[in-house]
């Protein structure tokens, strides 16, 4: 039998759990409403600056030996400092702790969210969609909707409740440490409800998430299937067609960013493991792609990106492309990515009969130059030819080809190469010499690589990529 001074034990014991968990420190991942198909998370960005900033590229763009967009940023908050009286320290507390965007209903393209231009950024802010909010980790909230009014450069005013508009389209609140930015009034409420009703948070009821909390990630999310693309030249999209849902994460080491897309799948698949010899050809290009010439899908995008002709003009490619596919080992594309130049390379072609192949689509030998030539509408002139065993078509003539191959070191020789080759089971694998593009195009020596490579195993389909 329980004595009373038991119960009151008991009683308070039960009190103090409650007010203990009442009080819990929440997560920022609890403001997500389980209806929601995209979460990106920074995690305390601020621990991992200085590791970003050893990485060439991003040192590039923060640093003053390039973009400058570190002291760029600061001139502004020293301006909004002596214009508002907020202190810089206000924002850069915010950025360097956690911070989230979710969205419902939006695709989500990596490769539009990047910019050179600072002022991007607050843009992308100010034009959050209806369905879609950011969240910062503050102690200081009216300074800091104030800081935003000041960088946003849109007015604000206060709606009580802890809550306030920017502009004419923004809704601000405050629950806790967290300070959400919201496209819509209903979305700011939303959001709100969710951090104080875990039925109804999206990282609760999805037991995936408990992978990127117990990890140690600097950019790190989750999607439902259809919303993210990567819109990289001839890099096949994240087919959602068969997936269940979409992990990525990514660390910071070693002067290099690595960064993984993991795609839970409906049915089981292997890559298989491809001897290639890319390494063979000149290094005369700022990107390499190697595709397995059985997969057909890779292949076909890889020529998509890369080809840009009419819907004939494209069919008709197309079927060539497929035709020699079925008698190579491997396709290659290699091109410049600031011209738009390419050449695609058919590796160990057996098949015979390629006169008349090349025939059946319009082309015209030159006996001369030993190729053939395609025009297509636009002025669009591509090249046709065999040399060994490869079978090549693109915007560069022989001659030029047998130039680069005479003169210029072999891709193999490149160091980077070392660390493409041993990516030896893909359905597609790429590497973009970064510093290349970034010296044609702004004048800028950045010694910075990216690889890319996409793999099954399993329910997974994994794709990697690591930016030095």
């Amino acid at each position: 039998m329980i004595t009373a001074y038991a119960r009151r034990i008991i009683i308070l014991l039960i009190t103090f759990s409650f007010i203990t968990l009442s009080f819990a420190d929440n997560d920022i991942l609890d403001l997500v409403h389980k209806d929601y198909d995209f979460v990106l998370r920074i995690s305390q960005a601020g621990s991992w600056y200085d590791e970003i900033k050893k990485v060439p590229f991003f040192s590039f763009i923060f640093g003053r030996k390039g973009l400058g967009f570190e002291d760029a940023f600061m001139r502004i908050l020293e301006d909004m400092r002596y214009k508002t009286g907020v202190l810089p320290s206000v924002v850069q507390d915010a950025i360097s702790k956690d911070i989230i965007f979710a969205s419902k209903g939006a695709e989500i393209n990596f490769t539009e969210i990047i910019s050179f231009d600072l002022n991007f950024y607050f843009d992308f802010v100010k034009s959050i969609a209806t369905n879609s909010f950011l969240a910062f980790q503050t102690n200081s909230p009216a300074q800091f909707v104030k800081a935003l009014s000041f960088l946003l450069s849109v007015s604000y005013k206060t709606l009580g409740n802890n809550q306030y508009i920017l502009g004419d389209s923004l809704y601000c609140g405050f629950t806790g440490k967290y300070f959400i930015i919201a496209g819509s009034k209903t979305t700011l409420e939303l959001a709100l409800k969710t951090s104080k009703t875990q039925e109804m948070q999206l990282s609760k009821i999805t037991k995936v998430f408990d992978r990127l909390r117990s990890g140690t990630f600097f950019i790190s999310g989750y999607a439902k299937p259809n919303v993210i693309k990567l819109n990289l030249p001839g890099v096949s999209q994240i087919d959602a067609e068969d997936s269940e849902y979409i992990l990525f994460y990514s660390t910071v080491s070693a002067g290099s960013f690595y960064a993984t897309f993991e795609q839970k799948n409906k049915k089981e698949a292997v890559s298989k493991k491809v001897t290639e010899n890319l390494g063979n050809i000149p290094f005369a290009w700022n990107y390499y792609l190697s595709t397995p010439a059985g997969n057909t899908d890779e292949v076909i995008n890889s020529i998509n990106q890369w080809f840009q002709g009419t819907s004939s003009d494209m069919n008709r490619f197309l079927y060539f492309a497929s035709t020699l596919s079925k008698s190579s080992t491997n396709v290659h594309t290699v091109g410049r990515i600031d011209t738009g130049d390419f050449l695609f390379i058919f590796d160990n072609y057996t098949g015979k009969n390629l006169e008349t192949s090349v025939s059946k689509i319009g082309g015209i030998y030159d006996s001369q130059k030993q190729e053939w030539i395609l025009n297509l509408q636009g002025n669009i002139k591509l090249y046709i030819y065999s040399i060994s065993n490869r079978v090549f078509i693109g915007t560069l003539e022989r001659s030029k080809y047998e130039l680069y191959d005479k003169t210029r070191t072999r891709f193999k020789d490149v160091p980077t190469y070392f660390d493409f080759s041993k990516i030896s089971a893909y359905e597609f694998k790429l590497f973009i010499d970064i510093s290349d593009i970034i010296k044609s195009t702004i004048g800028f020596n950045v010694p910075s690589k990216l690889l890319m490579w996409k793999y099954n195993s399993g329910y997974f389909s994994y794709y990697k990529i690591v930016i030095s």
